[in-house]
């Protein structure tokens, strides 16, 4: 059991939070009656406590354990205090950086030193009949060699805009750890469920998200990147500009504020808020596409981020850039994890109809001895006319070997609610085995001849069909893509596409054909 709440813990540590419209500078307290906090039957805080409440980012170091045990940097981790409003407690959220339980414990503040009482419960599982609370550990060479305190205190210094924990360390080399850690309860009574703190600093956050201004007024724009894209919103405010939903999967609620400067609009690097566990920024990279020479390519950065600058082009509305929109933790190099958008463009989205370009199958590999094959397709989101097209009315199907669409059926894949043979193009089946965007999708099916894709438009009003892009097999086991025979389009055996009359010797794809030359 203690195995199972150690990988629950481990595998849910990222919180889910969201930035307040208060979060006061350290030394503007108000004088009032100390808010009552209410614990639940086994004295732990779940519900946020009345009060300033302010945002920090840690720096320092954790331990933690899923499968193996862990020696990582707590940087970007949020921290989310509560002050009273007579400045004598705080409350601390998710006191252990890599162990998001949700909920709150409780501390005295004198002068600038904060006193954390040990001992105090953060976590129970009614099922399992066990939890954790908070305690010092110090470990003594191994993972299994340490002692563990549950009374008295630890405390924290206030040193202007930072928080420090005091008295901790840590080597990992040595395997010998002094910290602020939880252990398990009643059953495993006094056992390390291997989180622990050192070194811990907080530093407070000034800067909140950008809130946009009352009555602000936006229309629909595409944000276009490469092949993928999305709509957002976005609103002209004198020579200001804020665009919400600049990002997909990251926070998508987000507004980023830039100012227009004669034909640019600049985009400082700026809060964009927390997402889980982490706090996040808007910014800009530059960078050089590199390609390999054969097909691939790596994108080369300068660190560290910030500003993203566009192009404006007042009379089309048109924002365009060749830096990178960048979503992160950290401004600097590999420090962050985020989103990335290359050369992202903006313009003014009105739907049409339209047919969309063609779709092509970029990837295609068989596996287990072929019981399976996994294909990944390139949807691009332009129809004919290079009109962007709006992803939620967009879908696929799958040809192989004949005319008839591929049904994907409920045996196979367990979590569709019916049998499917069109899939849209947002569409995830949540097991990894259909993923939005046409990134992938598996196929329980190999040793055909042709592997097909076509894309389906149903916006305007109108339903539009793509040609359909195949793949093909041929008889020395190589394959290729090509599209169908309606396009001579000329691709080599490794797919890529290529052009012109003087091709070297060789053998290539014709409109669907191999061709000898």
């Amino acid at each position: 059991m203690k195995k199972l709440l150690l990988s629950f813990l481990a595998v849910f540590c990222v919180a889910t939070a969201f930035a307040q419209d208060v979060n006061r500078p350290l030394e503007s307290k108000k004088f009032a009656p100390v808010p009552k906090v209410v614990a639940d039957s086994h004295g732990i805080i779940t519900e946020q406590p009345e009060g300033d409440y302010r945002i920090y980012v840690r720096e320092g170091m954790a331990t933690y354990a899923s499968i193996y045990f862990r020696d990582e940097a707590q940087d970007g981790i949020v921290e989310e205090l509560v002050f009273s409003e007579d400045g004598k407690k705080v409350w601390f959220k998710n006191i252990c950086s890599h162990a998001s339980t949700y909920t709150w414990v409780e501390g005295s503040v004198s002068g600038n030193t904060i006193t954390l009482p040990l001992g105090q419960m953060v976590y129970w599982n009614d099922e399992w009949g066990y939890g954790m609370r908070l305690a010092r550990v110090k470990v003594k060479g191994a993972i299994n060699e340490y002692s563990v305190e549950t009374t008295g205190n630890m405390t924290y210094t206030i040193d202007g805009d930072r928080i420090v924990l005091n008295g901790t360390s840590g080597n990992k080399e040595e395997t010998v750890y002094d910290g602020l850690g939880l252990v398990y309860t009643d059953a495993y009574e006094g056992e390390w469920s291997y989180y622990l703190d050192y070194e811990t600093v907080l530093n407070y956050v000034a800067e909140l998200p950008v809130t946009p201004p009352a009555g602000l007024k936006t229309e629909m724009y595409s944000m276009e990147n490469q092949n993928y894209g999305h709509l957002l919103r976005l609103g002209f405010y004198g020579s200001d500009v804020y665009v919400q939903h600049a990002t997909e999967s990251k926070l998508p609620n987000a507004w980023m504020k830039g100012t227009i400067e004669d034909d640019k609009v600049i985009f400082p690097a700026q809060c964009a808020g927390i997402g889980g566990a982490f706090m996040y920024y808007f910014s800009g990279l530059n960078g050089e596409r590199v390609e390999d020479g054969a097909g691939g390519y790596t994108w080369n950065y300068e660190w560290p981020a910030g500003d993203l600058i566009f192009d404006y082009d007042e009379a089309t509305k048109t924002f365009s850039t060749n830096q990178t929109l960048f979503m992160t933790t950290s401004l600097n190099a590999n420090d962050g994890r985020g989103e990335i958008l290359h050369q992202p463009r903006l313009r003014p989205y009105e739907e049409h109809a339209g047919t969309p370009r063609d779709p092509k199958v970029i990837y295609y590999q068989t596996y287990g001895q072929n019981v399976f094959s996994i294909a990944m397709f390139e949807v691009p989101l332009q129809d004919t006319n290079g009109n962007f097209m709006d992803p939620s009315k967009l879908s696929y199907q799958l040809f192989v070997d004949d005319d008839e669409p591929y049904t994907l059926y409920r045996d196979e894949y367990p979590n569709l609610t019916e049998d499917m043979d069109e899939v849209p193009y947002l569409f995830n089946d949540g097991k990894g085995t259909i993923v939005e965007k046409a990134y992938g999708i598996y196929i329980y099916q190999s040793g055909f001849d042709r592997l097909g894709i076509q894309s389906i438009y149903r916006g305007g009003g109108e339903e539009h069909r793509s040609n359909i892009g195949y793949w093909y097999f041929n008889t020395d086991g190589v394959s290729s893509a090509s599209l169908d025979a309606r396009h001579a389009s000329t691709y080599d055996l490794s797919g890529r596409r290529v052009e012109g009359d003087n091709l070297p010797k060789g053998i290539y794809i014709v409109g669907g054909k191999k061709v000898v030359k």
